[in-house]
């Protein structure tokens, strides 16, 4: 009897057993799938190169075909470089093969890999409206290709739509459905995802999730991933950057009561039904849009995108109105990095019950619901569910409005890049007086002095023959003279942006080479850098034909930069370009550290600014202006150490009920300079626009220095022809209103 109950025993732990490996299974090719990442991997006997996507999707046919990004986003392509019978050493390259033959190639230096053993890498690419693939190549030093694949590409900007993503390992994608309401794009987004940086989530507009998903998060980072970029931090920087953090209230039956929840305001249901109704209209109006573009240019054409329906077939008038029960949580005492300062908004309230906060982190917004956001799989929700997500897209912020504004209708705005070509030439141009005193040389003494030597000697018939040789000895004077005009190196004009409170530097310039065979120009140590699109063609402009497929976008080889990234810096260069032409780029990294910096402390600002300002670094700047929205201060000259008060400097305040200075600000700049610096004002007052107007309340300094620093552009500042400007940015915290 015990040997049979002791089989039963061993028999009842084997099966515990494999039920358990069965849901460690099953959880861990959920957590593999949730992220809805797309690994593409190529292979010969010697080496395998693989590159992961995120938030892919499968298109409408079904298909996984294609690789759907969202263009005018940066997104981050994850690279893994096996060496399996061979050491390996050279680049992992991805040519991104645009429109108008602007490829760019993008190339990761890998030193030295053993046979056996693996490297990974990651590239934050730019992705392009018109970009029709991805070229993939592992090349060694002489440029041998070892493999290639030509990835397909297809974006889905086109139409005015909110990319959200999930991030809820426990329940999934499935219960955040109602947020693809109103035309959204769902997708769902893992932490290898967020690792990767806030950069390499600029697709994303909203992020859906729960208050138990993010302390879950935080708690697990705190252990294992103390050494590593850390999801949570990209989360953080992501929101502070300008994004939409979307949390919903947690199941914990110990701190919530049930409540029913309703529209009880008239005019708040008539106006969702209003928006439903609508967002119905306009979807059956693009989808016959739609159609009849592809009977007229193909069924490959590309054509605007819009969302599921939100009636499912039925009438908008049959939607449910009907109240929900819902766990409420009417006391939000945790501390989280969302709500460490107390101040927030109150966006929706019932029956006294407040069901969605507005917490403003940096230039983002995290709302908060006191409710849980979940709903189970259906395809109609209560009026209540998608009233929900209609808060949410009436509370973005204004950078998010802007930047879809662009996506859907192009860029054409006034920028820093239209600046560039205002910016003269660093030499300080070409004397004419030794060329012209060759020429008076030439013609009026040594012509004379050699006709009079050879006729005084008989010797006439050579003149003939000393002239011709007389014009080339000239003529390589006038070579020798000119040479140090010559530019024989790559140039550059550039606006340099030190940005303290950002930790970061912008650099936007423009890069010519003196001869047709291109260049190349080494930036510094941590640098990224990439071509820049000044302008930006929408889907509305007409030109149909240009969105289907093009034959210069099929494994196109030429490039017009490349961009190389190096132990010791990234390496850029320029390839397919006529000598002295202008190609604009971006780049960005760490800003150099400061010793000291420009202080200011305001102790009133009622129809004057008072106050001091304090230079506490090694270098005198020229310029320092003090901006917010309410007052503008502009010190002349202010030196290293040296402490001047506000109230003895030019200013303009606005005084109430006074809408806009813009102008003033601009005459401010302009004012008290004989030179006057065009090209200086118009990047001050654009930059005034991007920091004072977009951050409401906040004081910013923007200061010019007397002599510039190199910078992320290295030496290339120094070379002849290039020429820019060079401005610092500090916030003040210590105003006093």
């Amino acid at each position: 009897m015990e040997e049979i109950a002791r089989k039963k025993s061993d028999m009842g732990k084997i099966g515990i057993c494999i039920i358990w490996c069965a849901l460690f299974f099953l959880l861990w090719e959920r957590e593999l799938l949730s992220a809805k990442e797309r690994k593409e991997s190529w292979e010969s006997e010697e080496f395998v190169l693989s590159a992961t996507f995120s938030y892919q999707e499968e298109s409408e046919d079904g298909s996984d075909s294609e690789i759907v990004l969202r263009a005018n986003r940066d997104f981050a392509l994850r690279l893994n470089v096996t060496a399996r019978t061979r050491e390996f050493s050279g680049y992992v390259n991805v040519l991104m093969q645009n429109e108008g033959d602007n490829h760019v190639l993008y190339q990761h230096r890998i030193e030295i890999l053993a046979a056996g053993e693996s490297i990974s890498c990651q590239m934050l690419l730019p992705m392009n409206l018109m970009t029709a693939g991805l070229y993939l190549t592992l090349t060694n030093e002489e440029g041998e290709v070892f493999l290639e694949q030509t990835v397909p590409i297809e974006t889905v900007n086109y139409g005015m739509y909110e990319m959200t993503a999930v991030f809820d390992q426990d329940r999934g994608e499935e219960m955040y459905q109602h947020f693809a309401s109103f035309g959204n794009r769902l997708v769902e987004i893992s932490e290898s995802e967020m690792e990767c940086g806030a950069r390499a989530m600029d697709a994303l507009e909203i992020i859906v999730t729960e208050e138990a998903a993010l302390v879950k998060l935080e708690e697990k980072e705190t252990i294992a991933f103390a050494e590593k970029e850390s999801a949570s931090a990209s989360l953080k920087e992501w929101v502070r950057g300008g994004k939409t953090l979307v949390v919903g209230a947690s199941s914990v039956e110990s701190e919530e009561e049930m409540l029913n929840f309703g529209l009880q305001e008239k005019e708040v249901l008539q106006e969702l039904v209003l928006h439903i109704g609508n967002y119905e209209a306009t979807r059956e109006n693009v989808l016959a849009t739609n159609e009849e573009i592809k009977k007229q240019y193909g069924r490959e054409a590309r054509t605007s995108y819009i969302g599921d329906s939100m009636t499912g077939g039925q009438s908008v008038n049959d939607l449910s109105d009907r109240a929900v029960s819902l766990p409420v949580k009417r006391a939000q005492t945790e501390k989280h990095w969302w709500n460490s300062d107390t101040s927030y908004e109150v966006l929706w309230q019932e029956r006294g019950v407040e069901i969605l906060r507005c917490y403003h982190v940096g230039k983002g917004n995290v709302l908060v619901f006191a409710v849980p956001i979940t709903v189970s799989s259906a395809k109609t929700y209560p009026l209540f569910y998608y009233r929900m997500v209609e808060m949410v897209l009436e509370n973005l912020t204004q950078i998010q409005i802007d930047q879809m504004n662009n996506d859907m209708y192009g860029y054409s705005n006034y920028s820093l890049y239209t600046q560039l070509p205002d910016i003269r030439a660093g030499n300080d141009g070409i004397s004419v007086f030794p060329y012209i005193l060759i020429l008076f040389g030439y013609i009026l003494v040594l012509i004379p002095a050699v006709f009079l030597l050879l006729r005084h000697f008989e010797k006439t018939k050579y003149l003939w023959g000393v002239l011709p040789l007389l014009s080339f000895t000239v003529m390589g004077a006038v070579y020798i003279t000119g040479s140090q005009t010559r530019i024989t190196q790559p140039y550059c004009t550039y606006i340099d942006i030190m940005d303290y409170t950002k930790n970061q530097e912008s650099v936007y310039f423009s890069l010519s080479a003196p001869t047709n065979e291109g260049t190349e120009i080494m930036l510094e140590k941590g640098a990224n850098v990439r071509l820049a699109e000044t302008r930006f063609r929408a889907y509305e402009v007409g030109w149909i034909d240009d969105y289907l497929p093009q034959e210069n976008v099929t494994r196109a080889r030429e490039y017009r930069a490349a961009v190389c990234a190096l132990p010791e810096g990234t390496k850029l260069c320029l390839d397919t370009i006529r000598a002295f032409s202008n190609t604009s780029f971006y780049a960005w990294g760490q800003v150099r550290k400061e010793e000291g910096k420009i202080s200011v402390k305001i102790t009133a600002r009622d129809k004057i600014v008072a106050g001091t300002v304090k230079n506490t670094t090694a270098q005198d700047f020229q310029e320092v202006y003090i901006c917010s929205p309410f007052f503008a201060v502009r010190v002349s000259e202010l030196k290293a150490g040296e402490e001047v008060l506000l109230e003895h400097c030019k200013q303009v305040v606005k005084e109430d009920g006074e809408d806009y200075y813009g102008v003033d600000f601009y005459l401010l700049m302009f004012d008290a300079s004989n030179e006057r610096n065009y090209t200086e004002y118009n990047m001050l007052n654009q930059l005034y626009y991007e920091y004072i107007l977009e951050n409401k309340g906040e004081t910013y300094i923007l200061a010019l220095p007397k002599e510039e620093g190199r910078g992320l552009l290295g030496a290339i500042v120094d070379n002849p022809g290039s020429n820019g400007i060079q401005v610092f940015v500090w916030g003040v915290e210590d105003e006093v209103e």
